[in-house]
Order: structure tokens, then C-alpha cells, then sequence
């Protein structure tokens, strides 16, 4: 329990720095920008959410020797690319969802043109925020921004959302779902820690670690998502529940069922924390999350 609230205390410092920094830079981000527009984008990035990615880019930045508030743009430009995700993901093309965070999704508020607009906007933003670290050294920023890029590209987030709704090879690939998730969830996750530790310049051992700890810590997080979708409530996740079943969606539960889902998120769980207990104290904050969004219902 003290572990736990060790975490919980140190997460919420972490979000709050972030949503600090969100808001300073609000007039700057808002400088030019259509206010149709702007209300549609900031409207999908202020209404809520974990802020898991920022997070992890700051918790794993310092766990590499910087101070969280050096990573704060690269924070907010993966926050900025996984709101995008979400408002495309909800658009009727899509998933159809009208309900994100507990509240309307923005296509459902603003109508899909704007939706469309507002996150093909978050996108380059996001790009362009990524690039605002300019007290580090160049070729740290170059690396972290080619870690960025490529998992929002054609071979990471939009690749894993191309397999989820089009199947493309499943059939007679018992690991398409986990290749699914790697790319659609886990990408973010991997990207989000990583430039983070890119932005350090940690030396390659210390890279190669949190690399196959961010897989693990993404494939735990995508099973866990998969199970709520079952188990959970529309209050607790504030969003639809059921969709993956009735669409039809190949996920960790409707492959494997329930308990064998279960028992791979603690697996992956526990690779997580194996791997980072190389390089971080036991209850340091990345040593701790793995088993803490396992535990989650929301």
C-alpha cells in the first residue's frame, strides 16, 4: 500500500507539472489558429485522460539524469499525437464512438470535418512541440524526434490501426492480436518512454533496457484495455464498453478468453518489472507502474 501511493503521489506530480505547461503555452498554441479549430483541438486534449505518455517521457527522462521539466515539450507533443489517435478512432470511418473521457468525442461536438481537422492539426503540432527542446543537445532531440515520428507512422500507430479494422493476415497468425496491440497501443507507450531516455543520451545498454521494458509495460497496458472493455463500466472508463465483442474486433479476450488474458498482462507485467529492476531501485516510479496499470480500472 505504500508503494502504491508512493506512486500514486509521484503520478499525480507528474500530471500536474504536465497541465501546468499545457496551459502556459496555451496563447502561443492558439497564436494563428482558427478558433473553431483551436476550441476542437484543445477541447480533445483538456478533457481529461491519464496523461500516461507525458508521464512517462518525464519519470523516464529523470531516471536518465535530466529534470522533468526539460522533456515538458516532447511530453506534449506525444500528448498531442495520442489525442489525434483517439479523435480518428472515434470517428464513424472507424470505431464510431460518440463518447471519449466521459464526454462527447469530437466529432460528436464539433462534427467530423472539424474532428478531421483538429487532428490531422494535433498531429503536426505535435511534431512541432517535439521539437521545442532546444537546451539539449541537437542530436538527442534528432534521436527522440525520429522515436516520435516513426511510431505515429505507417509502421506504428496507423499500421496497428489498419490490422484492427481491416485483419489484414490474421488468419493463421496465432499472434496477430499482440502484433496489433505492439503497434496500435504499444508504439505510443514505447515512444513515449523512449524519447525520454533518447533526449538523455543514455548509453546503449541503458537504451536497449528501457526499450524491452516500454514493450512489455505497452503489451500489459493494450491486455488490460482489452479486459475492461469487458469487465468495465461506462462511468469508470468513459467510454463505450462492449464495442470490441460487438464488432467483432480480435483482442486478447475474445482470442485467448478472459483468464488467459489476465494471466498475460501479469506476465507481461512481470517481464516489465524484472527488466527495469537492471538499471531503477525497486520502488523507484517505473518499477512500480507496471504492476500499478495492471491493477487499474480505468
Amino acid at each position: 500500500m505504500e508503494c502504491k501511493k508512493l506512486l500514486e503521489v509521484t503520478f499525480a506530480k507528474y500530471v500536474s507539472m504536465f497541465n501546468c505547461y499545457m496551459e502556459h503555452t496555451r496563447a502561443e498554441r492558439s497564436k494563428d489558429v482558427p478558433n473553431c479549430l483551436f476550441k476542437a483541438m484543445e477541447y480533445s486534449l483538456s478533457v481529461g485522460g491519464k496523461r500516461l505518455r507525458p508521464v512517462l517521457c518525464m519519470a523516464s527522462a529523470v531516471s536518465n539524469g535530466l529534470k522533468a521539466e526539460q522533456v515538458l515539450p516532447m511530453a506534449l507533443g506525444l500528448e498531442m499525437l495520442h489525442t489525434a489517435t483517439l479523435i480518428h478512432d472515434d470517428m464513424p470511418c472507424m470505431d464510431n464512438d460518440v463518447l471519449r473521457r466521459g464526454m462527447p468525442s469530437c466529432h460528436a461536438k464539433f462534427g467530423e470535418t472539424m474532428a478531421l481537422l483538429a487532428g490531422d492539426t494535433l498531429i503536426v503540432e505535435g511534431f512541432e512541440w517535439a521539437l521545442h527542446n532546444l537546451d539539449l543537445p541537437a542530436q538527442n532531440v534528432l534521436n527522440a524526434f525520429k522515436i516520435i515520428t516513426k511510431a505515429g507512422g505507417a509502421s506504428g500507430v496507423c499500421a496497428g490501426q489498419a490490422l484492427d479494422i481491416f485483419k489484414e493476415g490474421a488468419e493463421g497468425d496465432p499472434n496477430f492480436v499482440g502484433k496489433v496491440a505492439a503497434r496500435k497501443t504499444g508504439d505510443l507507450i514505447y515512444a513515449a518512454v523512449m524519447t525520454g531516455v533518447a533526449l538523455a543520451g543514455s548509453d546503449p545498454k541503458r537504451f536497449k533496457g528501457y526499450e524491452d521494458y516500454s514493450r512489455q509495460l505497452g503489451l500489459a497496458f493494450q491486455i488490460v484495455d482489452d479486459i475492461l472493455d469487458v469487465v468495465g463500466t461506462k462511468e469508470e472508463l468513459g467510454k463505450t464498453i462492449g464495442k470490441d465483442a460487438e464488432e467483432g474486433k480480435l483482442t486478447h479476450v475474445t482470442v485467448y478468453g478472459l483468464d488467459r488474458a489476465r494471466m498475460m498482462a501479469e506476465g507481461a507485467s512481470l517481464k516489465a518489472r524484472e527488466i527495469i529492476s537492471r538499471f531503477e531501485k525497486p520502488d523507484s516510479f517505473l518499477s512500480l507502474l507496471p504492476e500499478y496499470l495492471v491493477d487499474r480500472t480505468r
